[in-house]
């Protein structure tokens, strides 16, 4: 991830390792719809897809406490941030630690189809594909453009393709699969609520060749005056 560094050691209790698998879960899902995507696309044939680096265990390991550490990071409130992310380091994630939190918690059980899944950016949206099978097969693959529009994450799904072939039939079944997530990922705000009330909300999102940009700003937790006891 070349615009985040990791800062320190990840957190050893419990509650701050789920805390931290979490917040990596939800802005990967939000960045590449990767979490629901991996449900469908687990149910068609697998494909081969180089799409990691040498060294994937060192590059999950450095963006999962990189991304960790730019979301808890304290900031001024409302002031905006933005981070530039690289697939590779997804897919390097998603193929190494992801597995390891799945082996930690089984209520992660279902997210296993996701291990397989490489992203791709481009100009204006991400590939999505499965990286299961033998050398030589054909390669499946789902284009999103994920856009922002009135503070909630929209998800423009293209037509499915075989190589280059597209397959408007499959798209669709597979558009009328993910509705139900799409509608719940789109019936909140685009934010993240963090363990000491904060929010993050991601303002922007942009697909670049090879490079994810988003713009965030960290908010404050909401207040409590309300419910507490006058002086």
């Amino acid at each position: 991830m070349s615009a985040l560094r990791a800062n320190g050691s990840p957190a050893k209790p419990r509650s701050s390792r789920s805390s931290r698998v979490l917040i990596v879960i939800k802005v990967v899902g939000a960045l590449a719809v990767v979490m629901f995507a991996a449900l469908f696309l687990a149910a068609l044939p697998p494909v081969a897809r180089a799409g990691l680096p040498e060294d994937p265990v060192a590059r999950g390991e450095a963006f999962e406490q990189a991304l960790v550490a730019a979301i808890t990071k304290i900031r001024p409130a409302e002031e905006e941030w933005a981070v530039a992310i690289d697939p590779t380091d997804i897919n390097s994630w998603l193929a190494t630690r992801l597995p390891k939190w799945i082996e930690h918690d089984p209520e992660l059980a279902e997210l296993a189809p996701a291990c397989t899944i490489r992203l791709a950016s481009i100009e204006g949206a991400l590939i999505i594909e499965d990286s299961v099978r033998a050398s030589g097969a054909a390669v499946i693959s789902l284009p999103v453009a994920p856009q922002l529009s009135d503070g909630r994450l929209r998800l423009d799904i293209g037509f499915a393709r075989i190589g280059r072939l597209p397959i408007p039939g499959v798209a669709y079944a597979l558009a009328a699969i993910l509705r139900g997530s799409l509608d719940q990922l789109a019936a909140g705000p685009a934010q993240i609520r963090l363990a000491d009330g904060r929010r993050v909300e991601l303002r922007e999102i942009s697909c670049k060749p090879r490079r994810i940009e988003l713009l965030l700003a960290t908010l404050p937790a909401a207040s409590t005056d309300a419910n507490s006891p006058s002086h």
